[in-house]
């Protein structure tokens, strides 16, 4: 059921508006015998339970051959009750304020209208009791129950009849109650995969998601992680907030993410349960499924992600640990067939200049070579760097080194590794003595194939961004300016 449909429930009035009058309180049916029921005249306004919740430890819900179900008080935290669902049949918590609804209008029937003091078995069978829509049983923590029916609509007004098993006296209960008593543990469950961002509205859905992985049949795993603002403010300039894990290890584009990947994803939403416990996952298509998983700061969920049904309009997905198939008709599930390279966002060295001794630039066949130099420890000195033995200072040293870690690339390129020399070369010298060399080899007039180490990153860059984000810059510092910021 849907929550807007919910909350409609909740809110409906409780109580039944009194003086019906006599011709709403014939049932549906006539007697088999063609002979019309007619009613008692209304007796008196009455109370059927009236019960804190402090008095009850349970009630068993039991809908006319549907799944019965018993909603169950949780008093571990004592400033915070809850009710937990309790059924054979269930498969998903229940969400909490239908529950508390539910329990509610179970545990407080009162001012009803009484049309039948104890009825005959012939009145009672008119009145729907043979076969009542729910039964409900309400066990109090004294050790004691009571148990309640509620049998056919009337035939003109609004309600249904209603009986305590004590007595044979039958009242009229208002239709809003009855929509809440008669629902089964489909009606409350709580199935929503993606949790909702903290109250107060400081995030916005997708800034939960701290770490998400995508497994899809026959493609590329997708991998990130996103960095909180400590770890991404201290990075050097290009670095970006989603850190790309699989298939490669790089920067990821905060835009195309977001679109492309996570709004989709925080907006799955399944509507219906088809089939619990299903014998053929393959009918599904999640015999094989894709599998997203995504942890935020304190939850972590699997969606298993199946085929498309036309039909029905939907796609079938199943949450990991939940033995039902359910269906989103709404969901935008593009990102299953998206290319890897569509989300990085640049080549990026992911190393943090003070671990960075030297850079040694090989250019159109002129060898560029800037020196980092690093305070010793405790020391008051500030960091330096020298290109080409001259002093730079710090702030140029530090804008020359994140052009070269903000290099674009674009997309990807399934290119092979030319049997060619490159036509640029970037070595990078560590403090701690190891080294990485970074090579660009030409697989068009203006692309290049990048290649860490001598394995490829499966991305290219242009002569255009080599030229605006380090060849330029290299020719500023000759002419004795200063590296802009950015």
């Amino acid at each position: 059921m849907k929550r807007g449909v919910v909350i409609a429930i909740i809110a409906a009035a409780l109580v039944f508006a009194g003086g019906i009058a006599l011709l709403t309180l014939i049932p549906e049916k006539e007697p088999e015998n063609g002979t019309p029921l007619t009613p008692l005249p209304v007796r008196e306004i009455g109370t059927l339970i009236n019960v804190d919740y402090t008095e009850v430890d349970s009630i068993d819900m039991m809908p006319h051959e549907r799944a019965a179900y018993s909603l169950k008080l949780d008093r571990t935290d004592p400033e915070n009750t809850m009710i937990n669902l309790d059924s054979e049949h269930a498969v998903f918590p229940g969400m909490q304020v239908v529950m508390f609804s539910i329990f509610s209008h179970a545990t407080n029937i009162m001012h009803l209208t009484r049309i039948t003091e104890d009825a005959t078995a012939e009145q009672l069978s008119l009145y729907g009791f043979d076969s009542p829509i729910v039964n409900w049983r309400v066990n109090l923590t004294d050790g004691t129950s009571m148990e309640f029916s509620i049998g056919l609509r009337l035939a003109t007004g609004n309600g249904n009849y209603i009986k305590s098993a004590e007595n044979n006296d039958v009242f009229v209960l208002d239709e809003a109650a009855v929509r809440v008593l008669v629902m089964d543990i489909t009606d409350i469950y709580d199935i929503f995969f993606f949790p909702y961002p903290p109250s107060g509205g400081e995030y916005e859905t997708w800034d939960l998601i701290e770490h998400l992985t995508l497994k899809r049949p026959g493609e590329e795993t997708i991998e990130f992680r996103w960095r909180d603002v400590e770890e991404w403010m201290s990075l050097p300039y290009g670095h970006t907030r989603y850190e790309m894990l699989q298939p490669f290890l790089g920067e990821g584009n905060e835009l195309l993410i977001r679109t492309i990947l996570l709004e989709p994803i925080t907006h799955i939403v399944p509507e219906s349960i088809i089939r619990i416990n299903p014998p053929d996952l393959s009918f599904y298509g999640l015999d094989d499924p894709a599998h997203l998983t995504i942890s935020t700061y304190n939850w972590v969920g699997t969606l298993l992600i199946g085929r498309e049904d036309p039909e029905v309009r939907g796609r079938y997905i199943m949450i990991e640990g939940r033995d039902a198939v359910l269906l989103d008709p709404h969901g935008n599930y593009d990102f299953l067939d998206l290319d890897p390279a569509q989300l990085r966002a640049q080549m990026t060295w992911i190393h943090h200049i003070d671990s960075v001794s030297s850079l040694i630039f090989e250019l159109d066949g002129v060898t560029r070579t800037l020196n980092i130099d690093h305070p010793a420890d405790g020391s008051d000195e500030k960091l330096n760097g020298r290109l080409d033995g001259k002093e730079i200072g710090e702030s140029n040293t530090r804008r020359l080194y994140a052009a070269v870690m903000s290099i674009p690339s674009g997309g990807g390129s399934d290119a092979q590794i030319p049997n060619q020399p490159p036509v640029y070369r970037f070595t990078m010298n560590f403090t701690d003595g190891r080294s990485q060399t970074l090579e660009f080899y030409s697989i068009s007039e203006s692309e290049y194939l990048m290649v860490l180490d001598n394995v490829s990153l499966e991305t290219f860059t242009t002569r255009l961004q080599i030229q605006v984000n380090l060849l330029a810059r290299f020719e500023t510092l000759d002419a004795g300016g200063d590296l802009p910021m950015r």
